[in-house]
């Protein structure tokens, strides 16, 4: 009897060990984001603006905390096109990752020449992690007749310019948008970049410029430009006196835009997920707090496993902006 509940304990054991050793080759077959070499973090825009230095900041600390350069290669062009179909190309192995915006994967996207290619390149990425939200603000001359947003409203009887950073930005949408909503006379200005759109708005040239919040604030705080209201569904805390559009009865303005991490469709659920909570850690460190007050980003909280329903609600708030403004949708 004793033999026989000797050999069934040693059966047991060499079950246990089996199971461990077989959790231990799964563990070692799915490992999480440990880059054998430096990673490549491609930016869809020229270096020295807001997302360049976002990029900066964000590969600096996530190099620190994996022990591996992290590389910004800057690849602008067609609205983000250029870095996207470089990016869908590389191996699935978080060697190479993208900072894209709702700018890159939504609206470039959707102005491709079929809906076919749009959801076609919507395939061949993964969101790993949203960075942060990026508020638009209304803004006008200091000197302007408009002190209000409402008293901008209200002159419906003439056309009235709006400045931005280029067609099909983000901004632009959302003039249109505004103008859709409220029977503006907004004519659509577009420029290769913020800079040139606020020096016409300082010399009178325009009326009003839609821009990031990093391209205007300095202004605004110098008093030679008035915000008049921003995007998304709270104020900033960088511009605490400015309304949302929200607040003054204007909807379909709620979603400020965001910056994300991409990385190509196939890259392994486990080292998305890791790589998702290393960069989450970045986002949530009290300096990385401040920087993102500094360029006029908002921190967002997105619950565990709920990042995709940012980029669909996204995905589908623009189709239903391009629709009811007209702008060319494919």
């Amino acid at each position: 009897m004793r033999r026989h509940k000797g050999l069934a304990v040693m059966a047991l054991a060499a079950l246990l060990v089996c199971g461990l050793h077989g959790r231990a080759r799964a563990q070692a077959a799915a490992p999480g984001f440990a880059p054998s070499r430096p990673v490549n973090l491609v930016v869809p825009f020229a270096a020295g603006g807001g997302t360049d230095v976002l990029a900066r900041l964000v590969a600096d600390k996530l190099g620190a905390a994996v022990k591996q350069t992290v590389i910004v290669d800057n690849r602008p062009g067609a609205n983000g096109l250029v870095a996207s179909q470089f990016v869908e190309k590389a191996k699935a192995d978080g060697q190479t990752l993208m900072l894209g915006s709702n700018s890159t994967h939504v609206i470039a996207p959707l102005l491709l020449p079929d809906r076919s290619a749009a959801d076609a390149m919507r395939s061949k990425f993964k969101l790993v992690a949203i960075l942060a939200g990026t508020p638009l603000v209304l803004a006008v001359n200091e000197t302007s007749e408009f002190k209000t947003l409402e008293q901008f409203l209200k002159k419906k009887d003439v056309d009235l310019t709006f400045g931005t950073f280029g067609v099909h930005s983000s901004p632009h949408l959302m003039g249109a948008l505004l103008a859709a909503r409220t029977g503006l006379r907004l004519v659509h200005v577009p420029y290769k970049g913020s800079a040139p759109a606020v020096t016409d708005l300082l010399s009178g040239t325009i009326n009003s410029v839609f821009l990031t919040v990093a391209g205007i604030s300095s202004f605004v705080e110098g008093k030679q430009l008035r915000a008049l209201a921003i995007t998304g569904k709270e104020r900033l805390a960088s511009l605490p006196d400015v309304p949302t559009f929200q607040e003054r009865g204007i909807t379909g303005l709620e979603n400020p835009g965001w910056f994300a991490i991409f990385a190509p469709a196939n890259l392994p659920d486990a080292v998305t997920a890791d790589l998702r909570e290393k960069i989450g850690v970045i986002m949530r460190q009290p300096e990385m707090r401040d920087k993102l007050r500094e360029l006029g980003l908002q921190e967002v909280a997105i619950a565990p496993g709920k990042e995709m329903d940012v980029w669909n609600d996204s995905w589908a708030g623009t189709v239903d902006i391009l629709k009811q403004t007209g702008i060319s949708l494919n």
